[in-house]
């Protein structure tokens, strides 16, 4: 019996409250959704192999969410499932495997590094690699399983709807974990009370990836969940959802990320009209979550983004949450071992020695690589944003460029700021290299 699209959601909305209420239920939900995909994809009619794509989206959207509530399954749980759903749709295929080489080398340019990494504590070993290579991994295999494969408005409607899933129960989640708003004393600082207990930037991250899936759809007619009022109120929730997380990253990522493509859009739709009312009816949609937020925190949020006076105002540019240091210090690390690097993970007690004060994981997955790989990871690096450019100046379709434009620009701007903690943005990179139809 095949669920309706309502039906689906419901039973999101079940799920996220689930989690809220039964610990172990987190657990089973991960190991529910590596077996139901692995069954989907083996064993259904998939004649252009989109069920690893739509078991990917969805891991993309339920990572964070599983953190959230503990679920017991290793960290890199997300990517390494997108990699497993990914090679089993590369090996069902059983065609001849094209891909940009470019990627390929993006990847090799990095296993050096793991040589670096001192063996004599096996699973400190293991966690280094796993936690500083799995997302290259992931980008290098989604690059791979993404390249010229063919994408139409049906495909990309099922797309941000698998994605979207995850992101409504994530929002039941949040909603049952927060204090009493009514009483709580907000402040302009990332809340991690306000992000479900758990880390406001993979939170408000996934919650602006929300909000983008699904703006960027409706600008292209999709009605992901068969309901413009249904996909309008969750693009208001999850709007609500990220800002009052007061981590500024995820949700201004998006926004640029947005603002460069469809600007790129408007300049290239002959139907500029329907595009500009779309857009009047989407920001009206978002002004409600902002004047929402607004009286919810009483103001604060003005202050996090220095909107109200000038102390706030000089907060916003120049509090980088220890971004700008960190940075600084990886800078340094490269200057001293340019030709090596450090190896992978060990630049983290190094910060420490290079100013930072505390041992600390990169928030900048570029300032990273330059400090573990070296001159292989500035070429690596460079290999990458060529890469990315090349592909963004193909011929192609405006719309198509839309969407390369939207994913390639807040998977970079993501890795800027998260670096790759979450699987999202090396899993969307993959969407520079689709066809679209």
């Amino acid at each position: 019996m095949k669920l309706s699209k309502f039906s689906i959601i419901a039973l999101h909305l079940l799920i996220g409250f689930l989690l809220t209420i039964f610990n172990q239920f987190a657990t089973i939900y991960s190991v529910l959704i590596i077996i139901v995909g692995t069954y989907y994809i083996l064993n259904n009619k998939d004649i252009n192999n989109f069920y690893p794509i739509y078991f990917s989206i969805y891991i993309v959207g339920v990572e964070v969410l599983l953190r959230m509530a503990g679920a017991k399954v290793f960290w890199e749980f997300g990517k390494y499932s997108i990699v497993y759903f990914l090679i089993i749709g590369i090996l069902k295929k059983r065609i001849s495997i094209n891909f940009p080489s470019g990627i390929l080398w993006y990847l090799l340019l990095l296993l050096p590094g793991v040589l670096l990494v001192p063996t004599d504590q096996l699973n400190i070993w293991r966690q280094d690699i796993s936690f500083n290579l799995s997302g290259s991994i992931t980008l290098t295999v989604s690059a791979i399983y993404f390249f010229n494969t063919i994408i139409n408005k049906s495909d990309l409607k099922e797309i941000f709807y698998y994605m979207s899933l995850p992101i409504i129960a994530m929002s039941i989640y949040n909603i049952f974990n927060m204090p009493d708003l009514s009483t709580y004393r907000f402040l302009p600082y990332s809340d991690a009370y306000t992000s479900g207990g758990y880390g406001p930037n993979q939170v408000s991250s996934i919650f602006g990836f929300g909000v983008g899936g699904l703006i960027v759809a409706q600008i292209l007619k999709l009605e992901i969940n068969n309901s413009k009022i249904l996909d309008l109120l969750f693009i208001i929730i999850f709007s609500i959802m990220g800002l009052i997380t007061f981590s500024r990253g995820g949700m201004l990522a998006v926004v640029i990320s947005f603002s460069i493509s469809i600007s790129y859009y408007l300049f290239r739709d002959q139907k500029i009209i329907n595009v500009i009312s779309k857009s009047i009816i989407l920001f009206l949609g978002l002004l409600i979550a902002w004047y929402g937020i607004i009286q919810i925190t009483d103001g604060v949020i003005l202050k996090r983004y220095g909107l109200v006076d000038s102390s706030s105002g000089k907060r916003f540019i120049l509090d980088l949450t220890g971004r700008a240091e960190i940075y600084k210090a990886d800078i340094d690390i490269f200057s001293d071992y340019i030709f090596t690097g450090v190896g992978l993970g060990q630049a983290n007690n190094l910060r420490v020695k290079y100013g930072y004060g505390q041992s600390a994981a990169a928030h900048t997955e570029y300032s990273r690589m330059l400090a573990e790989h070296g001159i292989l990871g500035l070429i690596s690096l460079i290999i990458l944003f060529l890469t990315a450019i090349y592909f963004l100046f193909i011929p192609s379709p405006f719309y198509s460029k839309f969407l390369k434009i939207f994913f390639c620009t807040l998977a970079i701007l993501t890795m800027g700021h998260s670096a790759m903690r979450l699987a999202m943005p090396c899993f969307i990179f993959g969407f520079l290299f689709c066809k679209y139809k």
